[in-house]
């Protein structure tokens, strides 16, 4: 059946008319729009046709030719304009205003309604295919615009009380302080937003070992910092004790040519780590000695002086070094800081080595827990071991990779704030339950 011979069937069911040639003028009228034909029929009837065909016929040669048939397609979404409020009370003024023009009795109303209702049933069965389309539909997030990109990480700042409020709360939970002030005309400032605090390691040592405050330099907290710590360039980043409000650990004034990067801050902050502790009582800054007159001074003293200007001349000329701009408050001039922890070395005995060399290890999982791991010589390796792993797996990994930890070399793993040795965990911790994945691990040759 033609598409013109389906319309002519749907006309006559509408209209209850039993003349072909009648739908197929009424049609030819209304363009080829159903809806139109049967209310120009409806109407015609009602305004006096009294269902003679040939009135109709004839009312149909007193009309001017039907404008050139134009057919265009319209794409629905059934499913929604079903759910949506607003289309159905849209459509249900519409199907009054119809009725109330093209239907002049109840009888005709009730028989449209009938015809409306059996086109909806028809579209059930559709509806019902396409439920499970639905489930698939997923909202697509806007892309991010450059405020929140560049925006400050406020789920990791502590912004009560200000600097005495967060060095409070990092005394009270044995955390250190660390600090950051920007300034808004340097992008820096805002690459560092970007790019390191948003850093998924970066936020865990945030998160298990620091408290951190971040402030403007315009502000009268950022004024008052400044003033305070001697803030020299931005960016500014440092480590305060906060038991005594000491600086011990900072960096500022870097470019985007040399920028901190997140793996950078992350190792500074692993290593500060692990050289300091709040179970060590805080360090006191010593006083400044008196310098002496040169004249006073031995041979030897005099050269020893000279040699230390000449280092601190060439520090001062090497703008661009990373290590000039860190500076270490409360290392140890004695041989305490260069003592091991209290830690068991791995290899004890060749027994021990033997069984972490030739331990199978077995092939990276593709979903596993990711670990960072801080060789001696600074290299870093990344790697994902299965969460039920023995913490032993992770030594004979570092064992089989390293050098000189296969050829005996003994060594300590470090994890954690502040740093705890793994070695007591090995053979009887899963990965999973020491909470490794997503964390870092120093690994450091025993002295």
């Amino acid at each position: 059946m033609s598409a013109n011979d389906e319309l002519v069937s749907q006309f006559l069911a509408f209209t209850g008319s039993a003349d072909p040639s009648s739908a197929t003028s009424y049609l030819e009228m209304s363009g080829g729009n159903l809806e139109t034909a049967v209310s120009l029929f409806l109407e015609h009837q009602q305004g006096g046709g009294g269902g003679n065909d040939a009135a109709a016929n004839s009312f149909a040669d007193d009309i001017r030719a039907p404008d050139e048939t134009r057919t265009m397609r319209l794409m629905d979404d059934h499913t929604l304009h079903h759910q949506d409020p607003t289309f159905q009370l849209m459509n249900a003024m519409m199907e009054e205003q119809f009725a109330q023009t093209a239907f002049g009795s109840s009888r005709r109303m009730t028989d449209v309604r009938a015809a409306v209702n059996a086109a909806a049933a028809a579209y059930d069965e559709k509806d019902d295919m396409d439920t499970d389309d639905d489930d698939e539909v997923q909202i697509i997030q806007p892309p991010p615009n450059l405020t929140d990109m560049f925006a400050p990480p406020d789920h990791l700042l502590h912004k009560a009380g200000g600097f005495q409020g967060a060095r409070t709360m990092a005394k009270d939970s044995k955390r250190w302080l660390l600090v950051n002030i920007q300034k808004d005309d340097e992008f820096a400032c805002h690459a560092l937003n970007r790019d390191v605090w948003r850093d998924e390691l970066v936020e865990n040592l945030i998160r298990e070992g620091f408290i951190f405050w971040q402030q403007r330099d315009i502000t009268p907290e950022g004024q008052t910092y400044v003033e305070r710590y001697k803030v020299t360039d931005y960016p500014h980043v440092a480590i305060i004790d906060p038991r005594t409000g000491r600086l011990v650990w900072k960096k500022e004034g870097w470019t985007m040519e040399r920028p901190m990067t997140a793996d950078y801050f992350a190792e500074r902050a692993m290593d500060f780590c692990s050289r300091n502790s709040f179970d060590r009582p805080p360090q006191v800054a010593r006083p400044a000695g008196v310098k002496r007159p040169v004249q006073d001074m031995s041979e030897d003293e005099q050269l020893q002086a000279a040699m230390k200007a000449s280092l601190q001349d060439n520090r001062a000329d090497d703008k661009d070094d990373d290590d000039s701009s860190v500076l270490y408050v409360n290392d140890d001039d004695d041989e305490e800081d260069d003592k091991p922890m209290d830690s068991k070395p791995v290899a004890q005995g060749s027994s021990m080595h033997n069984e972490l060399v030739n331990m199978t290890v077995g092939e990276e999982p593709a979903d596993g827990a990711r670990i960072q791991i801080r060789m001696p010589d600074g290299k870093r390796v990344i790697r994902k071991f299965a969460a039920g792993d023995c913490v032993k797996v992770l030594y004979a990994f570092i064992a089989q990779t390293n050098e000189e930890a296969r050829g005996g070399k003994e060594f300590v793993v470090m994890a954690g704030f502040p740093p705890e040795d793994l070695a007591g965990k090995m053979e009887r911790e899963t990965i999973e339950a020491c909470q490794l994945a997503g964390q870092a691990v120093t690994v450091r040759w025993k002295s």
